[in-house]
């Protein structure tokens, strides 16, 4: 991700996400204050009763693994990374962060405090010893090596295969620093560590006849024993005693066992365990999270406990114990955060998408509200407090794209099933559906500058098919005005101009095309040897601005359609761009996973965002001009600060 030289940083403000799928990737902190969990490439620390946020950034892809320290001072974090390169480990400081997260300079860095380099591909697994000295680090599937460290100074200390087939979960013993448990792909490992020499030397668990994939573990409160969760949805129980290491020809008198395994199974894997000890009986129980999104106890009989079980939404891949041994913080693979008690008592703490976010839009003149779009739904947002609003659901679907009318009265959609849906933005019920809209995905769409409280009015959308069509929008039906098919490609975008007089849509074919909104025919067009992915008017029409697949921003005569300038727009695809209503500057993002501002005279970068790990595809400046929304592929909604030095006049006016 290459930086312009002279570009200041874009302050990340807040953000709206939470990467579900990261196994136990959602922790309290020993102080019961924060939890902490991986949006992407990022790391949020967030405190739960003054809603204030802070970032640990530093890792160039998305977060696989996290881990705090029993102090609370630390936490480490493994990443993901192409075949063959080297994934890092980073140790943080978790004290920093909290300063950070108290003074609300949420981006202000300065938390790295060791940066580790062993495994290739992937991490897949860290964790810290009891008495915090020691963090063991696990390599993905090409990698599967298991490497312990010395967790003040970044030092390796010893390291080994991990075992014949894939290892996926790994973990200390709580209260030995010199024994481990790995577990995967048909086997589970109790390694004994000797830093004195330095040795690890790992012992195979004899499962007998039982042929399972461990997903996931923890160690009981003992030591005793190890519950392991399985993909076929059955725990396991296996006593982790063994020998020191002994000697070449000594044989083995303690070796790790199955002493038992659940009948019940759970539905889509059991993904989350975790050790409760009750105080009253002593026994230790288990909580169970399933891939179902059933999250429940187990007695030591390894039976399902009557009456304590509850439903989430989505897979249940993170249970955090609080500190006070009231309740868990529960994550699931749909991006859902939940506080569960022990008497299984749901409350939802947090929501977001959780695949790619399509498209992000703000009424007219209101920058304290946004939609945004996705798998299965659109949601509203309050920007200020980051909290959803309203869901609009249609399962089984894609949202490409959503707008709303200038009055605010009416949110319009395209989605992959070739239809438009409009929806009411107060309760969100259904207000019309366009049903054969386009033959396959409404790829794009615009509505044009018209009250639509005093129909008819205007929508133009554009689809996978290449035809552009104008749909008249009436209080009691829609009627297609034109369909105009002069693309080849997926129309990727349209833009209507202030008078309703015009429009412009971009192509998948490489061209751009004005079209008359009156009488319905090409105005002008524009070529190029490109994918266009965007286009923007500027705000006094004079020009058009556009981006695409060959990394380049294209300023365009509005009269007479020819090229005016080209710049250069990073080294990767560009997928979106806004301009804020004065024409000063514009905004752009890409594949290269960076928010950019430009100044439009100039055609230089001028503030460079780093936050998103997947492609950035949809982005807006505030009607007040104090921030910028980002959306991207990783399911993440990032809002920037815009630098005061760049805001409008507007924009000051407002602080």
């Amino acid at each position: 991700m290459a930086i312009a030289e002279n570009a200041t940083e874009l302050q990340l403000n807040s953000v709206i996400g939470f990467s579900g799928e990261v196994p136990d990737g959602l922790k309290y902190l020993p102080c019961g204050e924060y939890i902490v969990y991986p949006l992407g490439s990022i790391i949020v620390l967030r405190h739960l009763q003054e809603n204030k946020q802070s970032f640990l950034e530093g890792h160039t892809q998305g977060v696989t693994c996290l881990a705090v320290s029993h102090d609370g001072t630390r936490l480490a974090s493994g990443q993901t990374h192409h075949s063959g390169v080297k994934a890092d480990v980073i140790v943080w400081d978790l004290e920093k962060a909290k300063e950070n997260c108290r003074n609300g300079t949420p981006s202000a860095g300065g938390e790295v405090v060791h940066r580790l380099f062993q495994h290739l591909g992937k991490v897949q697994a860290v964790d810290f010893s009891c008495d915090d000295q020691f963090l063991l680090t696990l390599g993905g599937r090409d990698d599967n090596a298991l490497v312990v460290w010395e967790a003040a100074t970044g030092r390796p200390i010893c390291g080994a295969p991990a075992g014949a087939d894939a290892a996926l979960c790994a973990r200390w013993l709580r209260n030995r620093s010199d024994r481990l448990v790995t577990a995967g792909n048909y086997h589970l490992r109790v390694w004994q560590v000797d830093v004195a020499l330095p040795k690890i030397q790992a012992m195979d668990a004899k499962l007998g006849q039982m042929k399972r994939v461990i997903q996931c573990l923890d160690v009981s409160p003992d030591d005793e024993v190890a519950y392991c969760g399985t993909k076929t949805g059955d725990l396991l129980r296996i006593n982790v005693n063994r020998d020191d290491i002994q000697g070449y020809n000594d044989p083995d008198a303690v070796v790790p066992t199955l002493q038992g395994y659940s009948t019940h199974r759970y539905a889509k894997g059991i993904k989350a365990v975790r050790c409760v000890l009750n105080p009253q009986t002593g026994n230790t129980n288990v909580l169970v999270g399933s891939g179902d999104g059933t999250l429940g106890f187990m007695n030591p009989a390894l039976n399902p406990v009557a009456g304590k079980s509850a439903a989430l939404m989505g897979g249940v891949t993170s249970v955090s114990l609080a500190p006070d041994g009231r309740g868990a913080y529960v994550g699931t693979d749909q991006a859902m955060r939940y506080y569960v008690t022990l008497d299984m008592d749901v409350e939802l703490r947090g929501t977001c998408h959780y695949g790619p976010i399509m498209d992000v839009v703000f009424p007219v003149d209101c920058p304290d509200l946004f939609l945004t779009c996705s798998v299965n739904d659109i949601r509203v947002w309050n920007a200020r407090v980051r909290q959803e609003l309203l869901r609009i659901q249609v399962p089984n679907l894609v949202c490409n794209c959503v707008g709303i009318t200038d009055n605010g009265g009416t949110i319009v959609s395209g989605w992959t099933d070739g239809k438009v849906r409009a929806f009411f933005p107060e309760s969100g019920r259904l207000k019309f559906v366009i049903t054969d809209a386009h033959a396959e995905s409404v790829t794009a769409l615009a509505a044009c500058h018209e009250d639509d409280s005093r129909p008819p009015w205007r929508l133009v959308t554009g689809g996978k098919d290449g035809r552009v069509r104008v749909w008249q929008i009436t209080s009691s039906h829609q009627s297609l005005l034109h369909s105009m098919k002069e693309h080849r490609g997926e129309v990727n975008c349209i833009r209507v101009n202030a008078q309703n007089s015009q429009c412009v849509t971009a192509s998948a074919d490489g061209s751009c095309i004005v079209w008359d909104m009156e009488r319905y025919v090409r105005v002008a067009a524009m070529f190029e040897p490109t994918v266009f992915r965007a286009v923007a008017y500027h705000p006094d029409e004079s020009q058009y601005l556009t981006c695409g697949s060959n990394h380049k921003v294209t300023y365009w005569d509005a009269y007479d359609g020819s090229a005016i300038r080209v710049i250069d727009g990073g080294e990767e695809e560009m997928v979106c761009l806004d301009i804020e209503p004065q024409g000063e500057l514009f905004i752009s993002g890409g594949a290269d996973k960076l928010v950019k501002v430009w100044h439009y005279d100039d055609g230089v970068e001028v503030a460079t965002g780093v936050g998103h790990s997947g492609r950035v595809n949809a982005l807006r400046i505030s009607p007040d001009q104090r921030t910028v929304v980002s959306v991207g592929e990783e399911g993440a909604i990032m809002i920037w600060d815009m630098p005061d030095d760049m805001q409008s006049g507007e924009g000051k006016s407002r602080k």
